[in-house]
């Protein structure tokens, strides 16, 4: 498991923002991530526009999700 972090644009409003997200590889990442950001940021899923992976991380052994969080 890897630790996805994104940039994203809201297109309504031109704000630019990150967004981490845990997943086994990048497409699966990014196939989860735009619906979240959605969901968080109270829009659409077409108000959303997904951009350039800024970094990639490693998860160690000691990492645990809470129940709410998945």
């Amino acid at each position: 498991m890897q630790r996805f972090l994104f940039e994203y644009e809201i297109i309504s409003s031109g704000i630019s923002r990150e967004h981490s997200i845990v997943a086994k590889d990048e497409a699966d990442a990014k196939n989860v991530a735009v619906e979240r950001i959605a969901d968080m940021e109270f829009t659409d899923v077409e108000d959303i526009k997904l951009g350039r992976l800024v970094k990639a991380i490693e998860l160690k052994d000691t990492y645990y999700e809470c129940e709410g969080c998945t």
